[in-house]
This record gives C-alpha cells, sequence and structure tokens, in this order.
C-alpha cells in the first residue's frame, strides 16, 4: 500500500461533476480523490470538480490536477478500478470546512477544523531585518494569490471551451 500524506474515505453515495460528466468516486480526502472512468484523463490536465452527496445541503466545488491515471488494461495488474487520482489545488478557508464537513459526513472521524493564521502570527518579529523581509514574503505572497486565481480562471475557460467542443463534436 502506498503511503498517503492524508487519511482516505470512501467515497458512499458522493458523485462527482467534472466537465459535465458524472464520476462515481472511489476514495477522498482533504488532499485529493479517486474517481472511477474508463476514459482516463491525461497527466496535469487542470479540472473543476463539483462534489455532491445526497441530503449534503451544497455542493464542495474544488479544483485541481491529474495525478495518476490507472486505465482499465492496468486495472487488474495494479488491483485499482480504472480511472483518475486528482489532487486538489488550495482552496479558500470557507471551501476546505466545506469539504471537512462532507468528509466527515462519509465517517472520516478526527478530522482537525482547518483555520486561517493571521499575518501577524506568521511574522511576529521586533527585528528591522526580519520585519522587511516579513513584508516582502507577505507581498509574494499576495502576488502568488493573484496569479493562482488568474490560474483557476483560465482553467475554468479551458474547461468550458472543452465542454463546448465536446458539444459541436456530439451534436448535442
Amino acid at each position: 500500500m502506498k503511503h498517503r500524506r492524508h487519511r482516505r474515505v470512501e467515497g458512499k453515495g458522493l458523485t462527482a461533476q467534472i466537465d459535465a460528466d458524472d464520476c462515481n468516486i472511489e476514495n477522498i480526502s482533504v488532499g485529493g480523490l479517486f474517481i472511477r472512468t474508463t476514459t482516463p484523463m491525461p497527466l496535469g490536465m487542470p479540472v473543476r470538480v463539483d462534489l455532491t452527496k445526497p441530503g449534503f445541503e451544497s455542493s464542495v466545488q474544488v479544483s485541481g490536477r491529474v495525478v495518476s491515471v490507472v486505465t482499465a488494461a492496468d486495472s487488474e495488474r495494479l488491483d485499482s478500478p480504472p480511472g483518475n487520482g486528482i489532487e486538489l489545488d488550495p482552496m479558500p478557508l470557507a471551501t476546505e470546512k466545506q469539504l471537512h464537513a462532507l468528509l466527515r459526513e462519509l465517517g472520516l472521524k478526527d478530522l482537525a477544523e482547518p483555520t486561517e493564521l493571521e499575518p501577524n502570527q506568521l511574522y511576529a518579529t521586533t527585528n528591522p531585518d526580519t520585519a522587511q523581509v516579513a513584508s516582502n514574503v507577505r507581498g509574494l505572497l499576495d502576488m502568488l494569490t493573484d496569479a493562482l486565481q488568474k490560474v483557476r480562471e483560465r482553467d475554468e475557460e479551458i474547461l468550458k471551451l472543452k465542454a463546448e467542443i465536446r458539444k459541436l463534436k456530439t451534436g448535442k
């Protein structure tokens, strides 16, 4: 068995909608999920996933990237169903709390509640040089956050275009 960073739980009754396709979830954790599919997506492909569970108040929308592929041919040899492993991208605190609630609903116990640290908790210091470095780091983090948002927006555009292309190909 592979070493995992996060404990996983079986995705009983949980479905995912990816690129307008419904998929069954084999397992899920705070860091990723494995979906069953006979038409695997390519490694590195960005995906937007809407997680839904009957009886759960709302869907949880997350994004990520395909990090593993199990083809139908490899399935028996690997003792795993065919599908894709998806690593989740960092998410806003509210989304992370929704995901944790969903995981608890699925039976993942003893899951710590996500929290957000205040910047002064991360960079508390009285040294002026360290304070300058902390200020620079905060600025870089803001720039990275903006860049990540732009990447997500582009990923959404790509997914919409792929869905349109699929509709044009199928004539639906």
